[in-house]
């Protein structure tokens, strides 16, 4: 298929937006098809159709997780290829803010549930060598949200984490930056804060994906995926729905 307006429309909407959801990616790819009478069977070809006129300018669409506060989604990331670090931000973001943003960072990765307390975050200002105000770190928090780079969730006690923008976009910075403490999920290959770890072996999956694997062995007791290890996750309680029957399926 030839590049068309199709194409064109979509990578407009992703870039405005940066990253879609799963199902968001999918209704989009339709509409776009549609609009301009083009074959929507093939969403992943499509992507890689657009992915060869975006290597010119040193951009891709790549795959990723969005590790929500309950759950995963599968979603498509704009990245930036050129300059893959958080330096990027340097057009967008004063150096102070870039710095509280690296510390939110570094405070997330290294937490044991890949969030942190957005009190936390904000009281970070009092730490910078260029502080900032209460009310100007607060701003920044929220800034950070609506541009994509972290996800607030609501519980408790509001809560933050890295999106799927941030763990695509700042990739070699976070390996780079924090070797010890990022791992890939065995299944995907894609950075994992929040998934299942294993306490025999240094595998970890992202929630989604061992799921999708317990299922398909037709468990309700999850174990580690690596044959090598295989160990019982007894640390673990996960409601996993039952493997579904070839009647059921039919």
């Amino acid at each position: 298929m030839v590049y068309t307006n199709a194409h064109r429309l979509f990578l407009q909407i992703l870039s405005s937006r940066r990253f879609l959801l799963g199902q968001e990616v999918k209704s989009i790819h339709e509409k776009c098809c549609a609009k301009f009478n083009v074959s929507a069977d093939n969403l992943l070809e499509f992507v890689k159709e657009i992915n060869a006129e975006l290597e010119q300018i040193h951009l891709v669409i790549r795959k990723s997780i969005q590790e929500d506060h309950a759950s995963d989604s599968q979603c498509f990331v704009l990245v930036n290829l050129f300059d893959n670090d958080a330096t990027r931000m340097n057009s967008t973001y004063t150096p102070p803010e870039l710095a509280l943003f690296r510390k939110i960072i570094e405070a997330i990765v290294q937490s044991e549930e890949g969030t942190i307390p957005i009190t936390e975050a904000i009281n970070m200002a009092f730490n910078l060598e260029q502080r900032l105000k209460i009310g100007e770190s607060e701003a920044l928090v929220e800034r950070l949200v609506q541009d994509g780079w972290l996800l607030q969730h609501a519980d408790e006690e509001k809560i933050l984490s890295l999106s799927a923008l941030s763990t695509a976009e700042l990739q070699s910075y976070l390996e780079e930056q924090f070797e010890d403490f990022i791992y890939k999920c065995f299944f995907c290959k894609l950075i994992s804060l929040k998934g299942y770890s294993c306490t025999q072996c240094e595998v970890k999956v992202h929630r989604q994906c061992g799921g999708k694997f317990w299922v398909r062995n037709g468990t309700q007791s999850p174990f580690c995926p690596d044959p090598k290890c295989a160990s019982s996750w007894s640390h673990l309680e996960i409601d996993l729905p039952r493997k579904r029957s070839k009647n059921q399926e039919d």
